[in-house]
């Protein structure tokens, strides 16, 4: 196998770890679908120019979520925000099997904690969300956000105690 190969291997082994997650951690963000397809594809390409260009990328995970967040932050720049329509978002997370009250219900508790989230800063807010939702351990949130892991802890930690005060208010 040529040098070639083996970097499209490398990365197509990385796309299929990674890809549902960092689409969901960008659709988050935005709330609609082709912005959250169009960035996405953009942190997967940045990921095969730092592959082709044979610089090493010892943490993919860090490595993807890290760019995410920048493009967003860049895309946020360029673009009022808008909120994200739940109903979109809904199917993520419902089983399609359950009654409806029960649908209604998970929809309203999506609303909510997409409110209570929305309030907190942007490192709270990745920190829980990565930590949360998407289940990184704690070294992937820490070097997502480019701090010790005992910095990210505490900033989960203050995030969900932020997000606790939030909710009961």
């Amino acid at each position: 196998m040529q040098a070639y190969e083996y970097k499209e291997q490398f990365f197509s082994q990385i796309y299929d770890q990674h890809i549902d997650r960092v689409y969901r951690f960008v659709y988050f963000k935005v709330g609609t679908e082709d912005i959250a397809k169009d960035i996405t594809s953009e942190v997967f390409t940045k990921l095969w120019k730092q592959i082709y260009l044979d610089i090493e990328i010892k943490n993919p995970s860090g490595f993807l979520f890290k760019t995410a967040r920048n493009l967003l932050v860049d895309h946020y720049r360029n673009k009022d925000k808008a909120p994200t329509n739940l109903d979109n978002m809904a199917y993520m997370v419902k089983d399609q099997n359950q009654d409806i009250e029960k649908k209604a219900m998970i929809a309203d508790d999506m609303r909510i904690i997409k409110n209570a989230m929305s309030q907190l800063n942007d490192e709270h807010r990745q920190a829980v969300f990565m930590y949360y939702v998407e289940g990184e351990p704690i070294t992937e949130v820490a070097k997502s956000l480019g701090k010790s892991p005992n910095n990210a802890r505490v900033i989960i930690h203050r995030g969900m105690k932020h997000l606790k005060k939030i909710l009961e208010a």
